[in-house]
């Protein structure tokens, strides 16, 4: 019997399209898949930023850059379990254990739900307080809570949605995940042009905006009801089993960490700039919001896809200890992230001056501002994002403490103590010069564990 059933677990495990595909088809594949949904939020973040410049002002802009620090909490939340689902599932999926696989999920629903949950409580009874300590200047104190307050109503959609539609890509359903980021895209962005437009809602109506773009992805909920649903969500698991909760959150840890990291930058951004500003902080706090918001976010988006690719096929190959194909994929992913995300800088340096004057509404005082510092602020980005690339990596093969250090090492580690240090000695410019520096530190340090990585798995594969 026992024979038998490891025989099924092995045959279950064959048929994994993650585990035989070659590994450079199967990560572009994933890839562009995921690129594709991430295509139409990058045209979705276009139209925010055209009607939120045109239809709200630099006012508009500077409270936006507040609120993208409730944005980054979301987004930490959303990858812990987002990344840490997937993987666990995807490890019991390569081994074979489906049934482990499923009791995993089914927790990991409620408890994703009992957190977006208690989050929008927290947001709701202390907005004012929480604004304030993002940088929130008091012209600007009061739209930014009425934002706030409205995208904090959704976020039990936006985190939900993220966790299940990673978990789509490892149920070897991607152009499902895909097609729920095209669809959000297109119904936040009409959204947002009526609500600024139409109905005058302001910064309200944007937080609604940042709701529905991600709340969308919760739609994937129907894919995992039903009788041919291959993971279901069951209501036993509505009492959470704390073992299993700790092993989704150990392995989530370090992106959740990655994001906390940006959320760390932009609130300390804020504030330097209110600091090192003077009269001109709200000017500087809505340039900042321009780049962050809109210029980084999109090269951003773009980098995560490469590691949303690298993810499924990393976590199932782990579990069943492909260490060839694991190497394979650490040089393949690294150098497609590089060599992309540095073609698109180069674009985006380019065209700084064009694409922040579209943000920005042509704004005479904002846009010269907002493009010179993104010329700066860019320049060492293809560095700076192998943090998130070897981070996802190093949580699927269960090198937690390694994965949290570099998934923090950009913004934490390095970016928001130079902020400080070199804007203190340099002034604003300091900061976005510190901002290159950290890149590069982020690039070489990042490099460096994958060198050691491809030794470490040639080993693994000679039975050394």
């Amino acid at each position: 019997m026992a024979e038998e059933e490891k025989a099924v677990t092995e045959e279950a495990a064959e048929e994994l399209e993650l585990l035989t595909a070659p590994i450079g088809k199967t990560f572009n594949k994933y890839s562009i898949i995921t690129m594709r949904g991430m295509i139409a939020q990058a045209i979705m973040v276009v139209i925010e930023g055209v009607i939120m410049g045109a239809g709200l002002g630099a006012h508009g802009l500077a409270c936006v850059g507040i609120i993208m620090s409730v944005e980054y909490i979301n987004l930490a939340f959303g990858n812990l379990y987002g990344t840490g689902v997937p993987t666990v599932v995807g490890n019991y999926l390569g081994a074979g254990d489906k049934a482990k696989a499923q009791k995993v999920f089914s927790q990991s629903f409620w408890l994703t739900l009992y957190t977006g949950l208690i989050i929008t409580v927290l947001f709701e009874l202390f907005t004012p307080q929480i604004c304030t300590a993002f940088g929130a200047t008091p012209d600007i104190l009061a739209d930014t809570v009425a934002g706030v307050r409205t995208f904090g109503l959704l976020l039990p959609l936006t985190i939900l949605g993220q966790m299940l539609t990673a978990v789509l890509r490892v149920d070897e359903k991607p152009n499902e995940a895909a097609n729920l980021m095209t669809a959000s895209a297109v119904i936040a962005a009409a959204w947002l042009a009526l609500s600024t437009f139409v109905f005058h809602f302001g910064v309200a109506g944007a937080g609604v905006y940042y709701g529905l773009s991600i709340g969308i992805w919760a739609v994937a909920i129907r894919y995992f009801v039903g009788d041919k649903a291959n993971l279901k969500i069951d209501k036993a698991d509505m009492k959470l089993d704390w073992s299993v909760c700790g092993e989704i959150v150990k392995v989530g840890l370090p992106f959740f960490l990655v994001q906390c990291g940006t959320f760390v930058y932009n609130t300390v951004a804020n504030n330097l700039l209110g600091l090192f500003g003077g009269e001109m902080a709200s000017l500087y706090i809505a340039a900042f919001a321009v780049i962050s918001g809109y210029v980084i976010y999109i090269i951003m988006m773009v980098a995560n896809a490469f590691a949303y690719g690298l993810q499924p096929i990393a976590a199932v190959n782990a579990g069943a200890k492909a260490w060839k194909r694991l190497k394979e994929l650490v040089r393949t992913s690294l150098l497609t992230e590089i060599v992309v995300i540095a073609v698109l800088t180069v674009v985006m340096w380019l065209a700084a001056y064009p694409v922040c004057g579209f943000f920005a509404a042509g704004d005479p005082d904002l846009t010269p501002i907002a493009a010179d510092a993104t010329r700066i602020c860019i320049l060492a980005c293809c560095l700076g994002y192998t943090s998130s690339m070897m981070s996802t990596y190093f949580q699927t093969v269960d090198k937690i403490v390694l994965a949290t250090i570099l998934g923090i090492s950009r913004y934490v580690i390095f970016s928001a103590p130079l902020m400080y240090l070199m804007g203190s000695a340099m002034g604003i410019n300091g900061m976005w010069w510190a901002l290159v520096v950290a890149d590069i530190l982020t690039g070489v340090l990042n490099v460096g564990c994958a060198v050691r990585e491809q030794s470490r798995l040639s080993k693994l594969e000679a039975g050394e």
